[in-house]
């Protein structure tokens, strides 16, 4: 319910903002400054995941995003809200989002076993891929509906009961693995988890191809209010079905990755992932027919969570606990870099109009897919690599240095 809200917020505000202004820029904008607080707050964020209660970050994370969304419902529904208020919120949201991830996604591993892990992941990202599909879905008629503040009334109250389903999980305590206590500093706690992955040429690698994707690929989403009203010209009831439609492909996405998940299996869908996401882009941004251009969203939202799940997969297998919530901080600041590619790709639609430049970025992700995987070669041999790298990585840094 925590990422049915988030996406149901992202939706709703980015139409907000296209309704406010007028502007394919602000849009990309908007979404963009949501996603800062990613590039900033994401290490520490993967700090306190693996030195306090998990369960208590979550819990926390939730309940800011209460607040902030009460306070944005509350702006809407009284129909004062100005555009600065709607960023400064959005900053405040994303920053909640940003310190709370780290510990959402290592939670998958305090609760299962190592091997149970590929499976586990691949199950988070299914649902994370259900709220992708019924957050836009249900924002986009709750639009066209009731008016534009309820999406963000009920975005809010969906969190009230996420929290209570929280509090029922037992998740373990990570503070104590390997000697990592609050007795190091949090400077340090950030250079283990940067030290592991320097040394780890696979994490490296996968960290690398998904930064291009987030930076390259990940826009297109923003854009769809733009493509929904000015190109396929179908409204907010559209703009509803075409994020269900994306979030259908990515839950088919994120169960083929659970179906698939040994370490070679994983490897070909990250490989088919990242190649024939960029394809699907283009091909989406030049449609004109509607029909047409939700069967290509179905196929870039299944291409795009093979993709991203299985290269999300491959990370947390390769990452002991001790150490998972630092990773993972590091992917997190990977997706704050996204907004170098949303605002890229919001000032080149103002300029060349939302098809060409959404296309432009498309044909940009796949020839960077295509350069990483051969400058890389640990990235064809992660199967092999996969299990040494823990017992590797596990004696060759101490983290009590």
């Amino acid at each position: 319910m925590s990422i049915i809200s988030f996406f149901m917020t992202n939706i709703a505000r980015g139409w907000l903002i296209l309704d406010m202004t007028d502007s394919p820029f602000m849009v990309t904008a908007i979404n963009g400054v949501g996603m800062l607080p990613m590039l900033i707050f994401s290490a520490f964020g993967g700090v306190i995941a693996d030195r306090m209660s998990r369960k208590v970050i979550l819990i926390s994370s939730d309940a800011f995003s209460i607040a902030v969304l009460v306070v944005l419902a509350a702006l809407v529904v009284t129909d004062v809200v100005q555009v600065w208020q709607v960023f400064f919120l959005t900053v405040l949201h994303g920053t909640g989002f940003a310190l709370g991830m780290p510990s959402r996604a290592a939670s998958v591993g305090s609760i299962l076993s190592r091997q149970d892990l590929p499976s586990g992941v691949a199950l988070f990202t299914t649902i994370f891929s259900s709220a992708q599909l019924l957050g836009p879905a249900l924002a986009g008629y709750l639009i066209n509906s009731f008016g534009m503040g309820v999406p963000f009334v009920v975005a809010f109250m969906l969190l009230i009961p996420a929290i209570a389903l929280i509090n029922t999980i037992k998740i373990s305590d990570p503070a104590g693995d390997h000697g990592a206590g609050s007795s190091v500093s949090v400077l340090k706690s950030i250079g283990q988890g940067i030290a592991y992955v320097r040394h780890s040429p696979i994490l490296m690698g996968l960290l690398i191809l998904g930064l291009s994707a987030t930076v390259f690929a990940l826009p297109y989403q923003v854009m769809l209010p733009v493509f929904a009203r000015d190109v396929l010209q179908v409204g907010a009831g559209g703009l509803g079905v075409m994020g269900g439609v994306t979030g259908a492909g990515a839950i088919a996405g994120s169960l083929t990755v659970a179906v698939f998940s040994s370490p070679s299996q994983l490897r070909r869908l990250m490989l088919i992932g990242g190649i024939g996401l960029g394809i699907s882009i283009v091909l989406f941004a030049f449609s004109t027919i509607y029909q047409l251009s939700l069967i290509l969203l179905f196929f870039t939202g299944f291409l795009f969570q093979i993709f991203m799940t299985s290269n999300f997969t491959l990370v947390q297998v390769i990452s002991p606990d001790y150490i998972r919530g630092r990773v993972l901080s590091l992917r997190m600041i990977a997706l704050g870099l996204g907004p170098i590619g949303m605002f890229s790709l919001g000032a080149a639609s103002e300029i060349f109009g939302a098809p060409r430049a959404t296309a432009v970025m498309g044909a940009i992700s796949l020839i960077l897919a295509m350069v990483i995987l051969v400058a890389v070669p640990s990235l064809r041999r992660v199967e092999a690599q996969a299990d040494e790298q823990v017992a590797e990585m596990e004696t060759s840094l101490n983290p009590t240095d």
